[in-house]
């Protein structure tokens, strides 16, 4: 189906827009610090994606896309990088006002020690390649600065949370509900076993995506209530 991709993209925010105007939660009051940290986190993101685009770690089906590309990247993928953390950003909100009782402090010890022993894992499967090498030390830098700001509490539960968003779409992008994949692996860069049809490493991709977009939008917001 031509333009599927992007009719993914489309689907993504429609909740988290809606919702916005809660006045509970007033996700609309943050937007302007989650676009920015958006844009910024997306930057490497993007550069990352050309690099391994252009060197055929992963790719991209022309079946299911408009046919607009920016650089070698379709027009899809670099949406892609906004309205995800766009979406999981209001799950954090979220998190952070229904959850704000709870005291995650144990919880987020057990993730911050489960993190590396499943980057670990990874790197132990098979021989490593760039993108299990890469994703390992990039979600290393990111529980990195977590550590170093846990006041941030809620990173941990909406990170797990937005796995469930986050699994669909990319199941749905790596061949789960098409007959080939929209979004394709090479085999030799990546380890065999996957979830569904998403390989492992996109678990770590997602935490270093949208745990790296919570913490810059929470750091936004302080400087501005300063």
């Amino acid at each position: 189906m031509k333009g599927l991709y992007l009719l993914l993209d489309l689907l993504t925010p429609i909740f988290p827009i809606l919702l916005s105007f809660d006045r509970r939660v007033r996700y609309v009051q943050k937007w302007r610090s989650v676009f920015l940290s958006t844009l910024i986190i997306a930057v490497p993101f993007l550069i990352w994606d050309f690099i391994f685009t252009e060197n055929g770690f992963w790719g991209f089906n022309p079946d299911y896309l408009i046919g607009w590309y920016i650089g070698n990247l379709p027009l899809e993928e670099v949406l892609f990088f906004i309205v995800v953390p766009f979406a999981c950003t209001f799950i954090y909100e979220c998190c952070k006002y229904y959850f704000r009782k709870i005291n995650f402090k144990s919880f987020n010890r057990i993730l911050q020690f489960a993190i590396p022993i499943f980057a670990m894992i990874l790197t132990l499967l098979e021989p490593t390649g760039w993108y299990t090498f890469s994703i390992v030390v990039s979600s290393g830098i990111v529980l990195f600065w977590w550590l170093r700001v846990p006041r941030y509490s809620f990173v941990g539960i909406s990170f797990l949370i937005s796995l469930i968003p986050f699994i669909l779409m990319n199941g749905i992008l790596t061949g789960g509900m098409t007959d080939t994949p929209i979004v394709w692996y090479s085999e030799l860069q990546k380890v065999t076993p996957r979830i569904w049809t998403i390989p492992l490493e996109d678990i770590l991709y997602c935490f270093t995506l949208v745990a790296s977009v919570f913490m810059l939008s929470e750091f936004f917001e302080e400087k501005r209530a300063s």
